[in-house]
């Protein structure tokens, strides 16, 4: 027999529970890997005093009850018992003991906001533990040292559960015992785990036998359950039955168990496959029993990344670290490449270009979004040769394309890709039906529910896990529905582009980048795609690497001669005290070709030299805006997560991507009419790549307030040429934008009062004065620049004018802050005089 753990077969016996009792965690640290048998409330059984003892001395044990409400007042389901004697009786529990920790669970199908009150307003009301959703759970003895020992969680046709109760089905995942043995994937990736129905747990019993001569069929489950899910079960409901079950926590406990995370790309993933067939779908976190004695060899992946290390293997005679750390380095989308089919004028799989292919009635078509693309009319098709080419048969897959039907059937199906099989996991037909996308291996199909429209770009995705059997479709980069348990495609049949089901079906429109990979990619990959990131072969990359390497050389080389020279010429010249600073900038005409200006309102000026604002329509407008704005801040752009979030927020999920889609291509056509400016994918992000030739005032600027030790006198007047048209953006608003306008407006106001004090030391006055409405533009409450408005007008010996500006000040003060300026002319002239002297303002 195998020393491997067999997990569904593992059979419990008395003896091995006692060593292994002795040998294992007894108690966990973390609240996620503590277990809790759940007692059902009725009324048959709320002063049953046998229940209640049991449930104030065991420290695992928690509580469910369903609630109703009626004129108001809310009580146990079929009772007179009020929701505040149940209350009461939680905080006799935990005032017994300090260290208990108690979960409880409401069904509840009222008002919610009378059920938090009640709560409130209730003596236990300062011990309730609230985490916030995405957060992980902390420890059972920050639980206990904190004095937050009650979690409620609820579930039932409720909104807003506020900040005192948990909703279940956000923090929770779950299962039944006797329903089935299989839960909702899609929920894998939260931390907690409750099993329902444990009591009702299917078993080979013999009638009137006792419920602990069955602990092997109870505990197999459990394991079973944490095995598959990578979750110990947290929460145990065993109905009114926990008397008869009080031997299942110490028995769970006995186990040894590891825990680890799977970390990439700076997040805990949430969706974590495994090679184990014994284990399902888990979430980043996870925790798997062992038995001592055995070898247990675990193997994640994450469609789209390699791990480090790549599988965990505890033997008996190993010491098991605390937590195991595996991170996730992503793949380059040429791994796994075996397509990469263009369409420009020719079918070539630049993978294989000697390779050539036959078809019927196919052209190339001029498409005013995407270029040069392949056009497959009804009856039409190109023969790709064997799938095992492609890496199709027996293994997992992608497939990816961007697609436009000129027609969709309502009643038939638009073929993509397909053979001419018949049989079962061999006819492959990845295709559109009745306008639904379809991912079809012959009565091994899934149909997603999103339904296409003609003459619209779309990109779709066909993606097989050989591990779980899972076919996905994505369109536009949003997985829009999959399904499990799918024996892999096995013909041998060509491939063709634009047919299906023995040339029943046609693609009847046009088609453009095709790819396939023998491998799953992973989410962020294909939302990559799905902004058109170019696809470059191992070839291509190791090319571009080279040539990087060679530049890289190149410049290290010029880099140390420079440094020769700089090192000659400071001892040249080391008794010469003058230091030039850099950072000069160019500013062409205000009218010039080939800029954005965003001083003053947004003005955008082509390489002819034609005002073409007005192409910028708002929505475009905004996502060139967070672009280019994000670009500047961090180097790498806006990932797609923040632009849907940002510009999209509380549009349905399936026309976020949609919209996103189509802004992005009107904004490439757009910049099209400029040089030295795009925007490009990388990394799942969309950055604003800029070249010299191109000129944004608000770039040149931004770039000057990053000057380490601030900007000298030529800078501080470059500057002020690049904001004095106007205010940033002026007339635009978006709730993103207040950050950077406010940050901005700081950077305006501290760096033309700087070059105010050149202006004052060179008796410069007019140039003071203009600085001054320049800051007043920015923040008409702003009391340096009026007052250095008034100085300026003082030292011109106008004192009436100088009082007329003050009285202003303090009017449109006074009206804005609903108060009195606190100080008169006089004290505010000797106030602010004093103030920036130190500022070199005298």
């Amino acid at each position: 027999m195998s020393n491997k753990v067999k997990f569904c077969n593992l059979l419990v016996f008395p003896l091995v529970l006692a060593l292994l009792f002795l040998s294992g965690k007894s108690y966990a640290k973390e609240f996620s890997e503590t277990s809790f048998l759940i007692a059902k409330i009725q009324p048959s059984n709320f002063n049953n005093q046998r229940l209640l003892d049991f449930l104030e001395s065991n420290n695992n044990s928690g509580m469910q009850f369903s609630l109703t409400e009626e004129n108001g007042e809310i009580s146990l389901a079929g009772s007179q018992y009020s929701f505040t004697s149940i209350l009461e009786k939680i905080n006799q529990f935990i005032t017994a003991d300090s260290a208990k920790v108690i979960p409880v669970f409401i069904h509840f199908e009222g008002e919610m906001r009378v059920l938090d009150s009640i709560i409130s307003h209730s003596e236990i009301a300062s011990q309730i533990f609230y985490l916030p959703r995405g957060e992980a759970w902390p420890t059972m003895d920050y639980l206990i040292q904190a004095n937050r020992r009650v979690l409620f969680f609820v579930s039932g046709n409720v909104e807003n559960p506020g900040r005192t109760i948990h909703f279940t089905d956000d923090y929770i995942f779950q299962i039944s015992a006797e329903m089935a043995k299989t839960g909702k994937n899609n929920k894998t990736n939260l931390e907690l785990f409750l099993i329902q129905d444990f009591e009702n747990l299917p078993v080979n019993s013999i009638p009137g036998s006792n419920i602990q001569n069955l602990v092997p069929d109870y505990i197999n489950f459990l394991l079973e359950s944490w095995t598959r899910y990578g979750k110990k079960p947290n929460f145990i409901f065993v109905g009114e039955e926990i008397l008869n079950f009080n031997f299942i926590i110490s028995q769970l406990n006995s186990f040894t168990w590891i825990t680890g995370t799977i970390r990439g790309a700076g997040k805990t993933f949430e969706k974590v496959y495994w090679k184990n067939p014994e284990v399902s779908v888990t979430g980043g976190r996870f925790s798997f029993p062992y038995r001592g004695g055995d070898e247990l060899t675990l193997t994640p992946f994450v469609p789209g990344y390699r791990m480090t290390p790549e599988q965990i293997i505890v033997t008996g005679e190993m010491e098991v670290p605390e937590s195991y750390q595996i991170m996730a380095n992503p793949l380059s989308l040429s791994q796994g490449l075996t397509g990469n089919f263009h369409f420009d004028e020719e079918i070539q799989n630049v993978l294989f270009p000697e390779k050539t292919y036959s078809g019927e009635n196919y052209s190339f078509s001029q498409d005013i979004e995407r270029g040069t693309v392949l056009r497959l009319p009804e009856n039409s098709n190109v023969n790709l040769g064997s799938p095992e080419v492609f890496g199709l048969r027996n293994s997992s897959f992608t497939v990816s394309c961007f697609v436009k039907f000129s027609e969709i059937l309502e009643f038939g199906d638009n073929a993509v890709l397909g053979n001419y099989e018949s049989e079962y996991r061999r006819g492959l037909h990845l295709i559109l039906r009745s306008g639904h996308p379809y991912f079809g291996l012959w009565a091994n199909d899934y149909i997603s529910e999103e339904k296409l429209e003609p003459n619209i770009w779309y990109h779709i995705v066909w993606r097989y896990i050989l591990e779980t059997g899972e076919q996905a479709i994505f369109l536009n980069g949003r997985n829009i529905g999959s399904s499990e348990g799918h024996p892999p495609f096995s013909g041998t049949a060509d491939i063709h582009l634009g047919s299906a089901l023995s040339q029943g079906a046609s693609l009847r429109g046009y088609i453009d980048d095709l790819h396939f990979w023998n491998r799953p990619l992973g989410s962020e990959e294909i939302t990559r795609l799905a902004l058109n990131e170019e696809v470059k072969t191992v070839e291509e990359s190791k090319s571009t690497q080279r040539l990087t390497e060679g530049k890289a050389l190149i410049t290290s080389l010029v880099l140390i001669a420079i440094f020769i020279v700089a090192v000659i010429l400071y001892f040249i010249f080391r008794k010469k005290k003058t230091v030039m600073k850099g950072n000069s900038v160019w500013v062409p005409e205000k009218n010039a070709a080939n800029q954005v200006r965003l001083f003053g309102g947004f003005k955008a000026i082509d390489r002819d030299g034609n005002d073409i604002s007005a192409l910028f329509t708002p929505k475009v407008k905004e996502l060139f805006l967070f672009i280019l704005i994000a670009t500047l801040k961090n180097q790498n752009g806006a990932s797609v997560s923040e632009i849907d979030e940002q510009l999209w927020s509380g549009l349905p999920a399936k026309k976020v991507s949609n919209n996103r889609a189509v802004t992005l291509n009107k904004l490439r056509k757009i910049l099209q009419k400029f040089d030295g400016v795009e925007i490009v994918t990388q990394n799942g992000h969309l950055l604003a790549k800029t070249e010299k030739s191109f000129f944004c005032d608000y770039a040149e600027a931004y770039k000057l307030c990053q000057i380490s030790g601030g900007m000298d006198k030529t800078q501080l007047e470059a500057f002020f040429h690049l904001v004095k048209n106007g205010r940033f953006l002026k007339g635009l608003n978006w709730d993103w934008l207040d950050e950077i306008r406010g940050y901005t407006g700081n950077q305006v106001i501290d760096n033309l009062l700087k070059l105010a004090v050149y202006y004052n030391n060179t008796n410069e006055l007019p140039k003071m004065d203009a600085l001054a409405k320049r800051i007043l533009e920015y923040d008409d409450l702003s009391d340096e620049a009026t007052w250095l408005q008034v100085w300026v007008l003082r030292q011109m010996n106008n004192i009436h004018q100088a009082k007329f500006h003050f009285e202003s000040f303090c009017s449109k003060y006074q009206n804005t802050m609903g108060e009195t300026y606190p100080m008169n002319f006089e004290q505010f002239n000797t106030h602010f005089s004093d103030l920036l002297k130190i500022n070199g303002l005298k």
